[in-house]
């Protein structure tokens, strides 16, 4: 499943970067489960959303060039 959340976070780069710039985000099944200012928060809220998901965590940086590069 992280393989295909990680495809929707470069699929979904420059939404993700205009909606969550600056705060971690917690992604389940090519959903933003969870947002935070630090990745305790966002994981924490995920948690809640989907205590048995698994989800991936991801700074949204719009400087970066690793997942929203060419955004």
């Amino acid at each position: 499943m992280a393989s295909a959340d990680f495809a929707w976070l470069i699929e979904h780069g420059a939404e993700i970067v205009e909606k969550y710039a600056g705060k971690w985000i917690a992604v389940h099944d090519g959903q933003v489960i969870g947002v935070g200012d630090t990745a305790t928060e966002a994981a924490e809220k995920a948690r809640a959303e989907t205590p048995d998901g698994d989800f991936i965590l991801e700074a949204v940086d719009p400087e970066a060039d690793v997942v929203y590069g060419g955004v």
